[in-house]
């Protein structure tokens, strides 16, 4: 027969209802007293049953996690600052990944809601946006908008559209693409790439648009993407995109006999180490990626609390800043 609270009592010479008081951070108790039951229960070996504690605290202190592709970069940077600001305030997280389908987005909010996870974070969207409206439970979109009563929040994408613009103008660039993600879902990324053809415009400089395909995750997709627009325009001089995309502009770049910065300027997109790998390094528009993550887990915790009320279509914007480096210089 295994090790039961009664024994736990019993070696720390307390009562049940203290060893119970302990387990659930209930009541007044000393620190003597706690560090008593604690080590009753590592002699023991005992372990209290989580889904019990978790009913009587009406909380499992787990939150889900929705995410496109923890593949790319970006969001495999967002996973491990989220993780870790959950961990500081008590929780656990769990991890899905949509891989941009609308089924497995489906099937893991329906997933986390039966688990009863205290809230959720969503950095997926393939969904309708009556699909977020009935779950029940506390949510935050990142980066995405998934209805007026959920709050987003997201870098300043504005900001990062204007400042990309204002440094390919400042390198005189004349004819420039900016190569942009599947634009039929609305986030709030999407305002960078019409801040940032408007400044352009607003300075004179041509600037054409390409959408990258829906479910474009992979290196070599980003290569033959950018390829096809340089082999049909030769006097491209200057890219605006993801820092994964310029990665592979700068490729097929080379590939193409294209000086970088010379003939090529290039600006980049999130800041994340990968703007380091290339052998020209990247001229970039950094995320605050660590302050999203905190930014967004202390939203979900206060409604989670409801410490906090957020008025209708909260939109909470990460300041941005310009990293210039050999790309554009």
């Amino acid at each position: 027969m295994g090790v039961n609270i009664k024994d736990v009592a019993q070696k720390a010479e307390v009562s049940v209802t203290t060893v119970s008081r302990v387990l659930n951070n209930r009541g007044s108790i000393s620190e003597k007293t706690k560090e008593k039951v604690h080590s009753a229960m590592r002699e023991l070996n005992y372990y209290p049953n989580q889904v019990a504690v978790n009913l009587l605290k009406k909380r499992t202190q787990l939150v889900g996690l929705i995410v496109p592709d923890v593949s790319h970069t970006f969001y495999a940077t967002e996973i491990k600052y989220i993780e870790h600001a959950l961990y500081e305030a008590g929780y656990k997280l769990l991890l899905c990944s949509s891989e941009e389908s609308n089924t497995r987005e489906s099937e893991h909010l329906n997933m986390l809601q039966c688990n009863k996870v205290d809230g959720i974070i969503i950095a997926s969207h393939t969904l309708n946006l009556e699909a977020y409206s009935k779950v029940t439970l506390p949510v935050v979109a990142l980066d995405r908008y998934l209805g007026k009563n959920i709050p987003t929040v997201s870098s300043d994408h504005n900001q990062g559209g204007r400042f990309a613009a204002d440094e390919l103008i400042r390198c005189n660039c004349k004819n420039v693409v900016q190569i942009v993600g599947y634009g039929k879902v609305p986030t709030p990324s999407n305002e960078r790439h019409i801040c940032f053809e408007q400044t352009l415009k607003e300075g004179g400089v041509t600037c054409r648009t390409f959408e990258l395909p829906l479910n474009a995750f992979r290196f070599s997709e980003y290569i033959d993407f950018v390829q096809k627009i340089f082999v049909e325009d030769n006097k491209i001089d200057g890219v605006f995109a993801v820092d994964n995309v310029i990665c592979a502009v700068c490729k097929v770049a080379d590939k193409l006999n294209i000086d970088i910065p010379e003939q090529l300027k290039l600006v980049g997109y999130d800041g994340t180490e990968i703007s380091l790998m290339p052998s020209k390094t990247l001229t970039t528009i950094e995320q605050d990626i660590e302050l999203i993550a905190e930014t967004t887990v202390n939203t979900l915790i206060s409604m989670i609390n409801k410490t906090t009320v957020f008025e209708p279509e909260t939109h909470i914007k990460i300041p941005v800043k310009l990293v210039r480096r050999e790309t554009s210089v």
